[in-house]
């Protein structure tokens, strides 16, 4: 029986330890169960302690400690670490912590005590510029040529010397065929008698204008065939180069304050802000710092940059091309001179034989020669400006409030 007694000693010992345990693993290593990793449905907290959204169990009363803590008075509701502040006027959105600064710069994130990563983008300050429009040209102008010279005379004189001209033309309505109209014969003086033979030149005036339509306008892409159309423009788009970034905040339970998830500083470049999307002015006290952003990159801005319409301007250069020819006989089978007149100057050709009869004419269909039209169009214009339907107003308040 002696030998006995320390066993039921150890058992006593040994079924303390266990109550003990049993005792530490409900309550949470001792009195504070803060630290105990939980979570609202799976692994609730114990003896009627809160479970936060950050796995910690705080006292049912935490809110009215932070209140305590809050030197404005403000209060702050369980799952808020911070104070609470006041919302902005109604219709506008619950307060955020906003960075604004250049987009170089811009964060990729949200700080790790703001909530869980980036949550929203907005873009201010449009930069754009133009792009590269393709050239403009314009095809051959089309045209026609239906008026014979106005006078064709024989000279008594070469050309470019004074003498007595006789008439040498056609008929009415003549159309250029074979005519032996106002035929020159062999030996004939000018005048009369004076021993001054008649057929020693011959002058013709210029043929009539053409008749032309104009220049269709075409588009000369790079490596392309030319095409009719309107210019394209190629090059950059746009960029934007304030961005703000927006951090939500933790709720409140009262739905007219929003948390200040920490006690400390907001980290440089944010601050609180509400927003409203649209143009606004900001009210008070949220007007230390005002910015009109946009909440998409592309349809936040609307391009309106385009390149002008190819034109032509008129045709230039054309002109009507014909021959004269001339023959000794009345049938135009005995050739005499063969020479080529034009619309744009008078044309003036010696007879090789002077005092040759000249019994018949006629003149070849007059060819229209296409000249040039000069292109214009093809030229930037237009710009890129924001698009009002996706303006954010953002309002904040100065640093440290």
């Amino acid at each position: 029986m002696l030998h006995m007694r320390p066993k039921l000693y150890f058992l006593s010992f040994l079924c303390a330890l266990l109550v003990a345990a049993a005792s530490l693993s409900v309550e949470g290593c001792g009195s504070d169960p803060t630290y105990i990793s939980c979570h609202p449905v799976y692994t609730p907290c114990f003896g009627g302690w809160v479970c936060l959204e950050d796995g910690t169990c705080v006292p049912p009363d935490a809110g009215t400690d932070a209140s305590d803590a809050s030197d404005e008075g403000e209060t702050a509701s369980i799952g808020c670490t911070g104070p609470c502040i006041p919302r902005g006027p109604d219709g506008w959105n619950e307060p955020r912590a906003v960075w604004i600064g250049g987009s170089d710069k811009a964060p990729t994130f949200c700080p790790e005590n703001m909530d869980l990563g980036l949550r929203t983008r907005a873009f201010a300050d449009l930069e754009w510029e133009y792009g590269t429009c393709e050239p403009c040209g314009c095809k051959k102008p089309t045209g026609s040529c239906t008026t014979l010279p106005e006078s064709i005379k024989v000279r008594a004189a070469l050309c470019g010397q004074q003498g007595t001209a006789l008439p040498f033309g056609g008929p009415a309505e003549w159309d250029g065929s074979c005519t032996s109209a106002n035929a020159i014969p062999a030996g004939a003086q000018c005048p009369a008698g004076s021993g001054t033979l008649c057929a020693q030149s011959i002058a013709v005036s210029p043929l009539g204008p053409p008749m032309e339509d104009g220049c269709e306008p075409v588009v000369i892409p790079a490596e392309k065939p030319p095409h009719v159309g309107t210019p394209s423009m190629s090059g950059p788009t746009w960029t934007w180069k304030t961005h703000a970034i927006s951090c939500y905040l933790p709720t409140c339970e009262d739905p007219k304050e929003a948390c200040v998830r920490t006690l400390a500083p907001l980290p440089e470049g944010f601050a609180h802000c509400i927003s409203l999307p649209g143009i606004h002015a900001c009210p008070e006290p949220w007007n230390a710092k005002e910015l009109v952003a946009y909440d998409d990159d592309t349809a936040g801005a609307a391009d309106g940059r385009a390149c002008t319409a190819c034109e032509c301007g008129a045709p230039v250069g054309g002109g009507c091309l014909a021959r004269v020819r001339t023959f000794q006989d009345d049938a135009c089978s005995k050739l005499m001179s063969d020479v080529e007149i034009s619309s744009f100057v008078e044309q003036c050709s010696n007879v090789a034989l002077p005092g040759l009869a000249i019994g018949s004419k006629e003149i070849t269909p007059p060819e229209y020669i296409p000249g040039a039209c000069a292109s214009s169009g093809g030229e930037p214009t237009g710009a890129v400006v924001p698009n009002p339907e996706h303006a954010v107003t953002f309002c904040c308040k100065a640093p440290g409030e």
